[in-house]
């Protein structure tokens, strides 16, 4: 194996923006995912409904960190996911229970860059997600958020990869045997 790198890094044009849109977390299975070429993914196979899940602009966020641990010779890629949900309501509020019972969350996290072809990032691609924290509350003021907060926390072996979409049509169109609701 070679670890030489094999490209450099440019600054291009300012047309980059922060936060994610929403997040889509599977109900379901997959069997395989197919790479269009390095971190970068053609098709992911299974069954199941990833279930779209809205955030409201400039509330979440996605960050993958690296870890290496020179002693060990081991490097891990743990990736979070904080989303808001607004409105404390029953049916949130059940939804988050199974979330948190469930071990292996696959998700994929639209992020807000319109610029990039591939703003959609695929996480918990081999060990996945689990909901590791939520935090509800109504807030004191009248103004205040009444919602929860979520965080979703995997650790990889590979960084996230992209799935090859620009929009939901060309996601969909990425997703074999499995829909999104």
């Amino acid at each position: 194996m070679s670890c030489n790198i094999t490209s450099g890094f440019t600054l291009g044009c300012r047309d980059n923006v922060g936060s994610i849109k929403q997040i889509y977390i599977l109900s379901g299975s997959v069997t395989n995912v197919t790479d269009a070429s390095e971190g970068l993914i053609n098709t992911i196979t299974g069954s199941g409904i990833f279930y779209t899940f809205e955030l409201f602009r400039e509330t979440s966020d996605y960050s993958e960190n690296v870890t290496v641990a020179p002693e060990n010779g081991t490097v891990v890629y743990e990736q979070n996911v904080n989303a808001v949900f607004f409105k404390m309501q029953t049916s949130t509020r059940n939804q988050i229970k199974v979330l948190a019972q469930n071990p292996t969350i696959r998700m994929i996290v639209e992020t807000n860059n319109e610029s990039n072809t591939s703003k959609y990032v695929y996480v918990g691609e081999d060990y996945g997600m689990q909901l590791l924290t939520s935090a509800g509350g109504t807030g004191t003021l009248f103004g205040d958020r009444n919602g929860y907060t979520l965080t979703f926390t995997g650790r990889e072996p590979n960084p996230a990869s992209f799935v090859s979409a620009s929009n939901e049509t060309e996601l969909l169109a990425r997703l074999n045997g499995i829909t999104i609701s």
